[in-house]
């Protein structure tokens, strides 16, 4: 007997697994939209020559050279800065899932998979260039990335670093002090000088410039429930104030390690250069008091940090005068 006819069986659909030609392209994208090289590349070159410029300054007798060990260390520090923010992607999803669903992994337009496979890339390649330059960078770079990763499960512990803004802080940012700490050390290998002394000089400076577009970038003229800005927890004169506060201190410090009213000729001109930085905080706080806009604008925020750096480069330079090679 002939069983009737019927249609097509019907599968549940299945997930193939993706290539890595698939991942790729949406890696590559996920790059250009959450960490865009023109912002994170010239972070990277920015950070290192200003903090290495400082201690430079500091340290006459050191022989600071522009060269193959100073282009390795600025891509080392591009690489680690992606993989803070690959990590942080993961770590703030459902967060993100609340507050910001446009972005790439709450929409799925990259996926945790090819997120930690990127980590593991960039692992990689930071144990190739730092072991190229030695054994004790190589140890501090691994040192950050291992604590990148246990922020991750610490806040998964404890609410309190989870949903405490300032807490947090505290507890993250040892992830740029120990990036800071492998800028010197690859300084004080290359040149033998460079006390600690100026390292937690030039630390304190960067970390004040730095700190000036974190507070900036989360302080809200309104409060805003749920979200994590820095003006919730301490008002907004008081978010105002820290913002404000890091950047007058940043220049502050970068005035006294330069100098400029003992220089003279053209070198006078470049030793002031960072005090024009101040000019993106005044501009930020017209734009952000005179509530144009509800939070205070991150693009006079970024660009008191980019200007501040550059000034104290090009200062550092007229100064120095460093070699090129090596």
């Amino acid at each position: 007997m002939t069983a009737p006819a019927s249609g097509p069986t019907l599968h549940p659909p299945t997930h193939r697994p993706r290539s890595w030609t698939d991942s790729v392209p949406r890696l590559r994208a996920f790059f250009a939209e959450r960490a865009p090289s023109r912002v994170y590349v010239t972070y990277a070159v920015l950070w290192v020559l200003a903090l290495q410029g400082t201690l430079a300054v500091l340290s006459p007798a050191a022989d600071w050279r522009l060269g193959l060990r100073l282009l390795t260390e600025i891509v080392s520090v591009y690489l680690a800065l992606l993989f803070v923010r690959v990590v942080d992607e993961q770590k703030d999803l459902e967060y993100d899932r609340q507050h910001n669903p446009d972005r790439p992994l709450p929409r799925g337009a990259i996926d945790v998979g090819e997120l930690r496979a990127a980590m593991a890339l960039i692992v990689v390649a930071e144990l190739a260039l730092n072991t190229w330059l030695s054994a004790p960078l190589t140890a501090v770079m691994m040192l950050d990335l291992a604590y990148i990763c246990f922020l991750v499960q610490l806040e998964r512990w404890s609410a309190t670093v989870r949903d405490r803004i300032f807490v947090n802080l505290l507890v993250s940012y040892p992830v740029q002090i120990i990036l800071s700490v492998h800028i010197w050390l690859s300084f004080r290998e290359a040149t033998g000088t460079g006390p600690a002394t100026h390292l937690l000089l030039a630390a304190v400076l960067c970390a004040c410039t730095f700190m000036h577009f974190e507070f900036a970038r989360k302080t809200s003229a309104r409060k805003v429930p749920g979200a994590t800005l820095y003006s919730n927890t301490v008002g907004l004169r008081g978010s105002v104030g820290l913002t404000v506060g890091c950047a007058v201190a940043a220049v502050g410090i970068a005035l006294a390690v330069v100098r400029p009213w003992e220089l003279h000729g053209p070198a006078t001109l470049a030793g002031w250069l960072p005090l024009t930085a101040l000019a993106f905080v005044w501009g930020g706080g017209e734009r952000f008091t005179s509530q144009r806009t509800p939070t205070w604008p991150p693009g006079p925020a970024m660009g008191f940090l980019a200007w501040c750096y550059l000034g104290l480069i090009v200062a550092a330079l007229a100064v120095v005068r460093p070699g090129l090679g090596g």
